[in-house]
């Protein structure tokens, strides 16, 4: 795929990894070319470099096709320790084979109570925006 690394690319700040890492589970959102929204629950997710994070799991098929039509992603996350909550912007593909879905397809395998656990796909994130929420007049940082 032409120019899918080539995208504009954020450092993942190191705070905001431990946190990614330390949650239970994220929130990833995908909207198709008509800009309706389709929002999963995610709890197989790592970091894989400071600029990329994967989402490991059963995707609906609904986000890998509005994958297709429009690769702009987001990915939200709270901690509810620091009352702050985090949200990624960035560029999904989809995998369902190859050396990223293998990657993913072991972390979900050492994670996952059952050790014959394979994921249906694993979407790999290049981060082009990451922004900090808080309670407070008009918190929103990006």
């Amino acid at each position: 795929m032409s120019g899918w690394y080539d995208m504009p690319q954020m450092i993942i700040p190191d705070e905001l990894k431990k946190i990614f890492e330390k949650v239970d589970s994220v929130v990833f959102e995908t909207a198709g070319k008509e800009g309706n929204q389709n929002a999963v629950q995610v709890f197989w997710k790592k970091v894989l470099n400071d600029k990329t994070v994967l989402l490991i799991g059963d995707f609906t098929k609904l986000n890998e096709k509005d994958l297709i039509e429009d690769r702009d992603v987001r990915i939200s996350y709270w901690d509810p320790e620091e009352e702050k909550g985090y949200q990624i912007k960035g560029i999904g593909r989809y995998h369902t084979d190859g050396s990223i879905y293998e990657v993913g397809r072991r972390i979900m395998i050492s994670k996952s109570k059952k050790p014959d656990s394979a994921p249906e796909g694993v979407i790999e994130v290049i981060v082009t925006g990451i922004y900090i929420m808080r309670p407070g007049p008009c918190y929103y940082r990006r």
